[in-house]
């Protein structure tokens, strides 16, 4: 298990201690992914978080009929159903993988179990939840106050390469457009390219 490049990641943020680091290691798992697997289905109670060593994942809610994609997230980034784990309730929001990957996963009782043992992790918690809290605020602003232009831009330059991973029909959901919007879209911003160069 490729456990230190996870104990890495955390402690770039939070100093742990040897009893700490310990705790981790006898609860974290390591898991492959195939790509088309849901780690957590709508309607299904949301036990993990997984931290994401490689590979891409969709957050989304569905209707019965069609998805609607609410958030991505990829390597070195936690993903989880943020009001199903919290709060240990049933919600409509699913997992899905989008290429082959490998994450750690932690369950919500052995998250709390490490909060109670050790004050760092208590502190690793928050700063976690703090960064996720910036994020979600920066993107607020440019979902609330970009064109879809501007969103797509921001969305290639967080997540390089997701025209490649993740389906237009997705992406377009994700950006609340249409997908003969998006398609639009891509092709004004490849004309621009094409005058420019």
């Amino acid at each position: 298990m490729d456990f230190d490049y996870f104990l890495d990641y955390l402690q770039s943020r939070v100093n742990l201690d040897e009893e700490c680091k310990t705790a981790l290691r006898a609860r974290v798992k390591e898991v492959a992914v195939i790509k088309g697997t849901n780690l957590l289905f709508p309607g299904d109670l949301c036990k993990h978080i997984y931290f994401i060593r490689k590979g891409f994942f969709r957050v989304y809610t569905t209707d019965g009929y069609e998805d609607s994609t609410i958030d991505f997230a990829t390597t070195n980034q936690f993903v989880t159903s943020i009001d199903g784990f919290f709060t240990q309730k049933i919600v409509n929001e699913g997992i899905t993988c989008e290429e082959n990957s490998i994450v750690f996963k932690l369950s919500y009782y052995d998250w709390l179990a490490l909060e109670d043992l050790s004050p760092q992790f208590l502190a690793l918690s928050k700063r976690i939840l703090q960064e996720h809290l910036l994020r979600l605020n920066i993107e607020k602003n440019i979902y609330r106050l970009g064109n879809a232009t501007k969103k797509y831009i921001y969305l290639g330059e967080k997540y390089p390469g997701i025209a490649n991973i993740v389906s237009q029909k997705h992406i377009a959901s994700y950006l609340g457009i249409t997908g003969p919007t998006l398609s639009n879209l891509l092709k004004n911003i490849f004309h621009k390219c094409n005058k420019m160069s």
